[in-house]
């Protein structure tokens, strides 16, 4: 396998390399201190609050992660745990800057990996919400349930049912925690939607549908079909359990029609995502670029538009990972944009097999210090290979982007809710990802 090692990337970051027979150390020497005690060059006291979460079978549990706290240069100042419930609340190191939560993770491979999750520049934060480790279980428990559509009527007659964008078929699984069923039924000529919202019986395995079920009238929603190799989305969240249903999709060079179902959803939204790819410095570089607008009752909205892809941010994204100073600066690619969360896939030892992940949040642009974690994560002794890279840059569009005025959004969505709220209907985002190995 022909591997891109980015030296300079990985020695930046404080990772060990050997290859070619060198090796680079920059370990870390500070002894950990607990929160209060001064190892910065800060007088600023500052306290805060964050929830670390195992993630599974889409069930969140308190999960016991590690802290890290960095000062400006990245040194490891300060160390820390969440607590049963996974949470953390307390004054910080004197001097700290950044912050990161460290835990292991297992993937649908089931390989475990440590998995960092960095925040920078934390000074103007309160809150800085949720950390998740997500764990893959193959058996979350879910049950087979059987659909007898016997009484559908009219909707088996002229209408197509479907469940998360799938037709439905005979069975059902359903899986713990879930207590009701979101389904849709649309015309074949896709003029006329309804949708229904089952109770999941307790007593039988069995979920019987009828006509009547099917109360809720969709209303339309204008496709804007304007860009290629894409599509188009709506879909409704529900608030009392944190997640979009009635989720459907329409590709831009089709003639489908999008539907949402006030009746059942207050908040409704139409989405547009349009993918790309590039070459750059023989490197392929992966883009997806998404758009959300609220809809209104009447199916009405304004589109957000998308933000544009370039190739040339592949050479940008290309230039960065060759940046021994990790430098960066993507203000100018669209003003919406005001937050980047960088992902990093590293291999350590072909022979071993072993890994880490590594993601890190801050502004647009800036500088990824030199961070370290003393002994919560001693660097690797082997030799360490960059797999994959990848580049989140997302705002919120007619916010203001500066950092103290996002860091009151940022502590809103920490709060929980902030979907259901107008300042944030019009989210954006521009994922890239390039394949390094």
């Amino acid at each position: 396998m022909n591997k891109y090692i980015l030296t300079p990337l990985v020695a930046a970051l404080s990772v060990a390399l050997t290859a070619c027979g060198g090796s680079s150390s920059n370990s870390d020497n500070t002894t950990p201190t607990t929160p209060g005690s001064n190892g910065g060059n800060s007088n600023q006291a500052q306290t805060i609050s964050l929830q670390a979460l195992s993630y599974q079978c889409e069930i969140d549990t308190p999960y016991q992660a590690d802290i890290v706290f960095h000062n400006q240069d990245g040194n490891s100042i300060g160390s820390a745990k969440t607590d049963e419930q996974g949470l953390f609340s307390g004054e910080l190191p004197t001097g700290t800057k950044h912050l990161s939560v460290l835990g292991d993770v297992t993937d649908y491979q089931q390989e475990e990996y440590t998995q960092i999750l960095t925040e920078l520049d934390i000074e103007n934060r309160n809150n800085l919400g949720k950390f998740y480790f997500e764990n893959y279980n193959q058996n979350c428990g879910c049950e087979e349930y059987r659909v007898d559509t016997i009484n559908l009527g009219d909707i088996a007659a002229y209408y197509k049912v479907y469940k998360a964008g799938n037709e439905l078929t005979d069975t059902v699984y359903i899986c713990p925690g879930e207590e009701k069923l979101y389904l849709t039924a649309i015309t074949e000529s896709a003029v006329e939607a309804k949708a229904a919202v089952i109770a999941i019986p307790q007593d039988s395995k069995v979920i019987k549908l009828t006509e009547a079920d099917f109360s809720h009238e969709g209303v339309e929603v204008a496709v804007q079909q304007t860009q290629e190799n894409g599509y188009s989305s709506t879909r409704g969240y529900i608030e009392e359990a944190s997640k979009y249903q009635f989720v459907q999709s329409a590709f831009f060079s089709g003639d489908d029609s999008l539907f949402v179902f006030p009746t059942v959803t207050e908040h409704n939204f139409y989405v547009q995502v349009n993918s790309q790819k590039s070459n750059a410095n023989n490197v392929e570089v992966s883009f997806n670029s998404y758009a959300r607008s609220s809809v209104n009752a009447d199916g009405s909205y304004i589109p957000t538009d998308l933000p544009e892809i370039s190739s040339g941010l592949g050479f940008d994204l290309m230039q960065f990972a060759n940046d021994s100073q990790l430098n960066f600066d993507f203000s100018n690619v669209d003003e919406r944009f005001a937050r980047a969360r960088w992902g990093y896939s590293f291999l350590v030892s072909d022979a071993a097999e072993t890994r880490f992940d590594w993601d890190i949040s801050g502004g647009v642009s800036g500088q990824i210090p030199n961070l370290s974690f003393g002994s919560v994560f001693p660097e690797p002794v082997d030799q360490v290979v960059l797999e994959e890279l990848t580049l989140l840059l997302y705002g919120y569009g007619g916010n203001a982007t500066d950092a103290q005025s996002y860091a009151k959004l940022l502590d809103t969505i920490a709060e929980g809710g902030h979907i259901t709220k107008p300042e944030f209907s019009n989210y954006v985002y521009l994922f890239m990802s390039a394949q390094l190995d």
